[in-house]
């Protein structure tokens, strides 16, 4: 049986997703994100996970940009 993973590691990589010069202002898709989780956690990650912590956190600490394309707020 699969390891569980630890509570808050979806959340945290997809944060680190939008973190470095780069990222700073920028826009993501679901599949970018997606990527980017998968890669930092080591292990495929099902964009309905993602899609969900995004939903759940949109206003907030996401700003939908167009379909499928999310900004992390700056505060």
């Amino acid at each position: 049986m699969a390891e569980r993973r630890k509570p808050g590691a979806i959340r945290d990589a997809i944060l680190s997703a939008f973190e470095g010069p780069a990222n700073r202002n920028a826009e993501l898709t679901v599949a970018d994100i997606r990527e980017r989780v998968s890669a930092k956690l080591g292990e495929d990650v099902p964009s309905s996970s993602v899609r969900s912590y995004l939903n759940i956190n949109t206003p907030g600490q996401f700003i939908r940009t167009g379909r499928g394309t999310y900004r992390l707020v700056r505060r």
